[in-house]
């Protein structure tokens, strides 16, 4: 009778470690989870100098100085909380410059948001400042609802309060004009 109730004792302490390493584990695994997922993202990069290819040709060169992955949301992003500067390349290799103090890329819908002194500088010398700006990155498309100003090359100054316009800056459609235009006579 002793030995049987030395069994019943062993087995039932056996079995309470068992199931206490077990669900210490398993608490510890689903919180530690459940932190990542709601409150960080999955990675971060800093003093990132990134290159883009096509077929082999150096198409555009993003530095920051910080990028957030929020892939794993639903509607998954990536953040750049303290801005870009964003060289794209021509086929004839000119440089086209972006820069903005904030930006977010959406993964799934290719739009890219940029905010706070978005400055674009193009190859053939077209400024244009606003306050935000989004690329349509599937399209080729920038556009923005926000007052900005434009300065061409051959001296014309317009400012609007929003517009849109394919990335080459060869068609642009300006709402709420104001500004000066040089016409040869």
């Amino acid at each position: 009778m002793q030995k049987k109730k030395y069994y019943i004792i062993v087995n039932f302490v056996t079995a309470f470690a068992v199931t206490l390493f077990f669900s210490c584990q398993s608490k510890t695994s689903s919180s530690q989870g459940f932190l990542v997922a709601d409150e960080a993202p999955i990675a971060e990069a800093f003093n990132v100098n990134l290159k883009y290819t096509d077929s082999g040709r150096l198409s555009a060169v993003l530095k920051t100085s910080k990028i957030l992955n929020f892939t794993n949301k639903p509607f998954g992003y990536y953040e750049f909380p303290e801005g870009i500067v964003l060289d794209v390349i021509d086929k004839d290799g000119k440089v086209s410059v972006i820069t903005s103090d904030y930006a977010i890329s959406y993964q799934q819908t290719g739009l890219i948001d940029m905010r706070g002194n978005v400055d674009i500088k193009t190859a053939d010398s077209t400024h244009l400042k606003a306050q935000q700006l989004y690329w349509d990155q599937n399209i080729s498309w920038i556009f923005t609802d926000q007052p900005y100003k434009s300065y061409l090359p051959d001296g014309t100054i317009n400012e609007a309060d929003g517009f849109d316009a394919n990335q080459d800056f060869t068609i642009l459609n300006s709402r709420i004009n104001d500004g000066v235009m040089f016409i040869d006579e």
